[in-house]
């Protein structure tokens, strides 16, 4: 087998840097454990940016899908339909707020259909978009304008009408909110942005402030959905229903999946011509996406979210782990914000050192996100070299 060194030798030499790699080759995964190309053995804390999945590494239900779905078809081009997608789409309007799906293959193009649709709602005239700072929504064009200005660098003039503001102040966006103005795009967690959490009052406001300026509401769930904060979607927490959902990243089980969610007022504006995407929904796909979902259900992983998120709470609060100022997060998504001496960075890789991974949201911010499918003995022992380096 072809080892570490190795890999990493040919990756810089075949592919373009843009990532800042750290010098790992993956080359396995089960459950909650990766194993890099010299065999060595981690525990699997940073899914991948989320993308990892919520059910953890190569789950046999999805890799059955899988192999049965790789038999029979793999593309067909999307001016025909494929049951795993329609499996899927129904497995996430029944248990969101009804409506219809349009499958891509991630979160950046889920929210770029998002823009689409908001614009064709609003009309003729309106094109505005309010955002928040510390947030994220991607790196293509349409989703970049969205997300702050220190990821735009380079490449401005971005789109037109976007306005941001400060995530919580619902007097900010409504201040904000003019004539031209066609909808809000928010996160119900900004995972990128320090893993912060807003209020049921923000949340519900944003809803009535729609409702009353006719505003469509998008809410980005690119990384809190399926299951991982112990409701389907995160958005459940807060007691309103958004207009449009956007996902990927879990949602497809380990395969890029990606799916722009109108709720029944929304589900007809993208008529034919207006948008697309040639693999979205393909069936390969959707079949790990579908299988996902089902997977959740069968073991109960919402309530396994919430226990495995208790524990991991409790035990940090137990270890008292000095310069730590504020855990936030809900289900099994936390961000552990330290204070200003003290930096994310070195920890996660003293963690990866001693075979744990994860990863840092914001300078002083570090990131956990195992899976729920993970073992009581598992995440303790992840648990154990995270104290131990938090401490040492």
């Amino acid at each position: 087998m072809t080892k570490n060194a190795e890999l990493v030798e040919l990756t810089n030499k075949y592919l373009i840097e843009n990532y800042g790699r750290l010098p790992v080759a993956m080359a396995r995964g089960a459950g909650a454990k990766l194993w890099d190309a010299d065999g060595r053995e981690y525990l699997d804390f940073f899914a991948g940016f989320g993308a990892g999945g919520v059910t953890g590494h190569c789950h046999p239900a999805i890799v059955a899908a899988i192999k049965s779905q790789a038999d029979m078809l793999l593309s067909h081009g999307n001016l025909f339909t494929n049951e795993p997608q329609i499996d899927l789409a129904r497995r996430i309007t029944e248990n969101a707020f009804g409506g219809k799906v349009f499958f891509c293959h991630s979160g950046a193009e889920a929210n770029e259909a998002a823009l689409k649709l908001v614009r064709l709602a609003a009309g003729e005239g309106r094109y505005k978009i309010i955002s928040f700072n510390d947030c994220f929504h991607g790196r293509t064009m349409g989703s970049l304008s969205l997300t702050p200005k220190s990821f735009q660098k380079g490449f401005e003039p971005m789109l037109p009408g976007n306005v941001m503001v400060d995530y919580g102040d619902l007097d900010a966006v409504a201040a904000a909110v003019d004539d031209e103005t066609a909808g809000i795009f928010v996160e119900p967690i900004q995972a990128e942005g320090g893993m912060n959490e807003p209020t049921a009052e923000f949340m519900q406001g944003l809803r009535r402030l729609c409702d009353e300026k006719n505003l469509v509401l998008v809410c980005d769930e690119v990384w809190t959905s399926p299951a991982r904060t112990g409701k389907w979607f995160a958005h459940q927490h807060y007691g309103f229903k958004p207009d449009v959902m956007t996902l990927a990243k879990a949602i497809g089980g380990g395969l890029p999946v990606g799916a722009c969610v109108a709720s029944p007022k929304y589900a007809d504006v993208l008529v034919p011509g207006t948008h697309g995407c040639t693999m979205g929904g393909n069936p390969l796909c959707a079949a790990a996406g579908a299988a996902t979902m089902k997977l959740i259900e069968d073991e109960n992983l919402l309530d396994r979210a919430e226990k495995i998120g208790g524990q991991i709470v409790q035990m940090i609060q137990d270890a008292k782990i000095p310069a730590l100022e504020q855990i936030r997060g809900k289900g099994v998504m936390f961000g552990l914000q330290f204070d200003s001496e003290r930096e994310a960075k070195p920890i996660m890789m003293t963690c990866m050192e001693q075979g744990l991974l994860v990863c840092i949201a914001k300078k002083n911010v570090l990131r956990l996100a195992p899976p729920l499918t993970i073992a009581d003995a598992e995440l303790e022992a992840g648990m154990d070299i995270l104290i131990n380096v938090l401490k040492g």
